[in-house]
């Protein structure tokens, strides 16, 4: 009878070890139909406020691109998990404008025509501790850090001016996330996923702000060490800037469906 539980344990053990919901290490590569939605309001240097602008709306960048997403995740231990993401995005537009706008230093009148350029980047870094950890199913607790860096330009011609105007900003935005997730296999090749975080108001290096994160994924494990799969990824992020080189506030949400491929080991 020992021998049989032990035997058992043993067993039990090993399937969770390799249970296709916790590899030790995976990386993912997918194609992300972002949906992108951008207010940006920057004050003058000096004194006063400037417009709080639609990226989309006002200046004609397009609402909707499509972009890759690379994500690393690695189990050191059993029950810990250490996971990056990384995507760029480079939009455009082109748009006469119909109402006045102040964009930090210089003012564009109404009529102008307006070239903008709006360059994104994302990267994440989390740990999650895995409370339950079985060959089914799973739920851990998220820690981590998001890092945004922004790039605007705005160029503005009228027939009637005689002068370009030409203003710039980039920035590079630190956000803190806590949250958590659970994994579930639907099947011996079916796999669920969903993960939700979030912070409070809070204030880091001038950056004051509250953000919201959260995805869904199904995925099928075609082979033990190759996946496929489909996820619903959505951002949210709204931000003052209180910094001496620039003022104003950003809010931004990017959501929408991911189509990814996953090696696993």
């Amino acid at each position: 009878m020992y021998r049989l539980a032990l035997c058992l344990l043993v067993a039990s053990a090993a399937a969770a070890q390799e249970s296709p919901l916790f590899p030790r290490v995976s990386a993912t590569a997918g194609r992300y139909g972002g949906h992108f939605t951008t207010d940006v309001r920057l004050d003058p240097d000096a004194t006063g406020e400037g417009t709080r602008i639609g990226f989309e709306r006002d200046l004609g960048l397009e609402p909707d691109e499509s972009l890759q997403r690379f994500a690393l995740e690695w189990f050191p231990a059993a029950r810990h998990e250490l996971a990056g993401s990384y995507f760029a995005s480079s939009r455009s537009g082109f748009q006469q404008i119909n109402r006045e706008l102040v964009f930090r230093n210089n003012t564009y009148p109404v009529n102008a025509l307006v070239t903008t350029g709006f360059d994104l980047k994302v990267w994440t870094a989390t740990y999650t501790y895995w409370a339950r950890r079985s060959a089914r199913d799973g739920f851990g607790v998220t820690l981590g850090a998001a890092g945004l860096s922004l790039d605007a330009n705005v160029i503005a011609q009228r027939p009637d001016f005689t002068v370009t105007a030409n203003e710039s900003a980039n920035t590079d935005v630190p956000v803190a996330l806590a949250g958590v997730q659970g994994r579930v296999a639907l099947g011996d090749r079916l796999l669920a996923g969903a993960a939700v975080s979030t912070l409070p108001r809070v204030t880091i290096s001038g950056y004051t702000g509250r953000a919201l994160t959260g995805n869904a994924q199904l995925e099928y494990r075609a082979l033990r060490w190759l996946g496929v799969g489909a996820a619903y990824n959505y951002f949210r992020l709204n931000v003052d800037v209180a910094r001496t080189d620039l003022r104003g506030s950003i809010d931004m949400t990017m959501r929408g469906p991911e189509w990814f491929v996953r090696l696993a080991f």
